[in-house]
């Protein structure tokens, strides 16, 4: 390969080519291409010697042809004993055009160099002239002889042709014969001699041709690699944008093409993210925004990173606001959500005439800052302390449940750490289970979760003996792993312990897959957090836990209070309240709503309290007045519960509108459908139910068949069918293997539909 190679053009890839094709050659490929020349000139020196031969063939031809007209002259002269003008013009005629053909066979003779030593002639051409020139010298003297009236000198007799013209003729035939010969040899050594140029040639090409390929191929080749070694030079290794150093050349084609927009951009988060993720997570934030400032790039656009987290674009034909709008978008896609501050500040410099790139970057990079100054008096902090885990920590403080922290705040965690996978493994009694797997987990992972953790070493199992975080920046490089983890390709873990209570109680993981993950210290703190946090709603949810059942008992006996003066069954209340949880449950009640309807239940009669004792205390049914008056304590009862402190809205409902019937009958606001809050509607088929099923001062029990029929007939009048449905399902489940459990009493009053 050439030290220095030209500008790889087309050209200048051929001539390097056919420069190294042939000073490369071998030997024999010299001696065969010198082989071929040699045949081919001695191939046309043939050619030429053939040709000199068939003139000299024409020439014979044309000799005999004046010898035998000269001959004739002769013999007219002789005939006749005289010579007139005609024969005597004749005469020189002929034998100026032997002379002539003599003259150039004897020069035909002499270039003969070649063939004549593969077929000489007998005599030479020489003596063929010399031979010529005896004849006509022989017939110009017969001829004055005749002229001047002495035909007697001439020895003029009856022989019918002169001796030296047949000696002539024999001459000429003979040496035509040769003349011939020679052609017809030099044709087929000119045959041959151009067969086998033609062959070296073709050999001679085709190896030469297969030379001039593979140099072309690896002039191509170095061209190839020159220009890629200048457009590596030119480039960003990382984002593969142009570098500073190309942005002139760049910046040079794009003025001279028209005006143009010039933009400069910083990013705001580029520290913070190495801070969580390390310098790994800062190159994949790096590229990312490359991209996406590619993508949007106009045609003839430029996208340039300056160093660090700066980078210019050089946009051709767009105006200042269009510049704005085009950075706005890529800022759009690129934003996180949660995040104060835009990705990016940017400055814009338009460029109109003719001036230097240090000039409109300086102007671009004004326009930035003050857009970076802008951008931090609205957030009011400034990007460099993190904006991302403030705004972490004050979504943390929000969530309320561990099941909330362990959904949401796990996930935030996994996403801006950029870690793939998150889990959790919770105490349940003397073992660890994973109850929680989420991100993105190979498939075969996701078959342990449910399982207990079984390890007796490692990192798991470190962490849960010293109640301390451990991570690994290369799980697969540790003493001891997890065989499941590593062949599904974990490569980065971190582990944090999660303790309430004064003890520990679980262990959040968060988990990379197929390539490292640094585990920075700024993103073990953060994961020590959320674990803090967990704990600390655990705590809470116990300490919640413990109150309500303090509450709910005081609740019981509240309601137990309420049985004794209203002369219910006892144990309606704790009846009531367990059957409505487990019908809650079924419909989807969340946790919050559950205790809601345990309190309701609780208190669902408690506006009895405001009855008189001659009406809630009668034996018998109520009169129209009677029942009008006992109508009122639902109102009465809300207004009461209404002034007890702690208790939950989804509380007063129940006890407002337990009596609210599906077709709008019921009462005190005649509510319809839909209207009447869900757990009214569950405790109306409860109450209903343990108030048929059990005996009152004014009836009998009824048998669980006949309630079962009443409710049901009730469907859609006043009960919600689908709450209805639910209860049929619920209450007949366990009754399926039991046969008959519930006594046969009749003689029930009306009144007895409407609950307690």
């Amino acid at each position: 390969m050439p030290p220095e190679l030209p500008a790889p053009t087309r050209r200048a890839a051929w001539r390097v080519a056919v420069q190294d094709s042939l000073r490369g050659a071998p030997a024999w490929l010299y001696a065969l291409l010198t082989l071929t020349l040699l045949s081919a000139t001695l191939s046309t020196v043939v050619m030429q010697d053939v040709a000199r031969h068939q003139r000299t063939l024409l020439t014979l031809a044309d000799t005999r042809t004046a010898a035998f007209a000269l001959s004739a002259t002769e013999w007219q002269a002789r005939a006749r004993g005289q010579l007139d003008g005609a024969l005597a013009a004749e005469a020189r005629a002929c034998l100026e055009d032997l002379r002539r053909f003599t003259a150039r066979l004897e020069q035909l003779s002499r270039e003969d160099l070649l063939l004549a030593r593969v077929h000489p002639h007998p005599s030479g051409g020489d003596a063929l002239a010399a031979q010529v020139d005896a004849y006509a010298g022989t017939v110009q003297t017969l001829l004055a002889l005749i002229a001047r009236g002495q035909p007697g000198a001439a020895r003029l007799d009856d022989t019918p042709v002169d001796p030296a013209f047949a000696a002539l003729r024999e001459r000429i035939a003979e040496v035509r014969t040769v003349e011939e010969h020679t052609v017809e040899t030099g044709q087929r050594l000119t045959l041959l001699l151009t067969a086998l140029t033609a062959l070296g040639a073709l050999v001679t090409a085709t190896l030469l041709a297969a030379r001039l390929n593979r140099s072309l191929h690896q002039a191509r080749a170095w061209h190839a690699e020159a220009r890629r070694q200048r457009e590596r030079e030119e480039r960003d290794p990382l984002t593969g944008l142009w570098n500073r150093r190309s942005l002139q050349r760049q910046f040079t084609l794009a003025q001279a093409a028209g005006p143009l927009c010039v933009a400069v951009l910083d990013l705001n988060r580029l520290k913070a993210i190495n801070d969580l993720g390390g310098h790994g997570a800062g190159d994949a934030h790096l590229t990312r925004v490359a991209r996406a400032l590619q993508a949007a790039l106009p045609e003839g656009g430029v996208a340039a990173r300056l160093g660090g987290d700066e980078f210019a674009l050089l946009l051709p034909r767009l105006t200042g606001d269009q510049t704005t709008q085009l950075l706005e978008d890529v800022a759009a896609q690129l934003n996180a959500p949660g995040e104060t501050l835009p990705p990016f500040a940017v400055g814009v410099a338009p460029v109109t005439d003719v001036t230097s790139l240090e000039r409109v970057l300086a102007l671009a990079d004004a326009a930035m800052y003050e857009d970076k100054e802008r951008q931090r008096a609205q957030a009011g902090r400034d990007t460099r302390l993190g904006t991302s885990v403030e705004e972490f920590t004050s979504r943390l403080e929000q969530l309320e449940t561990p099941q909330e922290v362990l959904k949401e705040g796990l996930g935030m965690a996994r996403d801006m750490l950029g870690f793939h996978g998150s889990s959790y493994l919770e105490r349940q009694g003397d073992a660890f289970v994973l109850t929680h797997l989420d991100g993105e987990v190979p498939a075969p992972m996701r078959g342990a979760l449910g399982q207990p953790f079984t390890g007796q070493r490692g990192l798991t199992a470190e962490v849960i003996e010293h109640s301390a975080t451990r991570w690994s920046n290369d799980y697969p490089a540790e003493p001891l792993v997890l065989t499941p983890w590593l062949e599904a390709g974990l490569k980065s873990i971190l582990l944090v312990p999660v303790r309430y209570g004064g003890r520990l109680m679980g262990v959040i993981s968060l988990l990379h897959f197929g390539t490292w993950r640094v585990v920075t210290p700024q993103a073990r703190r953060l994961t020590e957090a959320l674990a803090s946090r967990l704990g600390h709603t655990f705590e809470q949810q116990v300490a919640l836990e413990h109150l309500r059942h303090a509450v709910q008992g005081g609740l019981l006996a509240l309601g137990a209070a309420l049985e004794e003066r209203d002369l219910e069954t006892a144990g309606h209340t704790a009846r009531v309240v367990t059957l409505s949880e487990r019908l809650g449950s079924r419909l989807g009640l969340g946790v919050t709503a559950l205790h809601a309807l345990q309190q309701g239940a609780s208190l669902h009669d408690i506006g009895k309290l405001a009855i008189p004792d001659a009406i809630l205390l009668k034996p018998g049914p109520l009169d129209a007045q009677e029942w009008e008056v006992m109508q009122h304590h639902a109102a009465r009862g809300h207004d009461i519960a209404h002034r007890l402190q702690g208790l939950l809205p989804a509380t007063l409902d129940v006890i407002r509108h337990h009596h609210e019937h599906w077709d709008g009958s019921g009462y005190p606001d005649r509510l319809r459908g839909e209207a009447i809050p869900l757990s009214a509607r569950i405790f109306a088929v409860c109450d209903v139910y343990d108030a048929l099923t059990h005996p009152r001062p004014y009836k009998e029990a009824w048998p669980h068949e006949r309630a079962v029929a009443e409710i049901r007939a009730r469907r859609g009048t006043q009960f919600d069918p689908r709450v209805v449905d639910t209860f049929l399902t619920l209450i007949e489940a366990p009754r399926a293997t039991q046969a008959g459990t519930a006594p046969q009493v009749t003689g029930v009053p009306d009144q007895s539909l409407s609950g307690s």
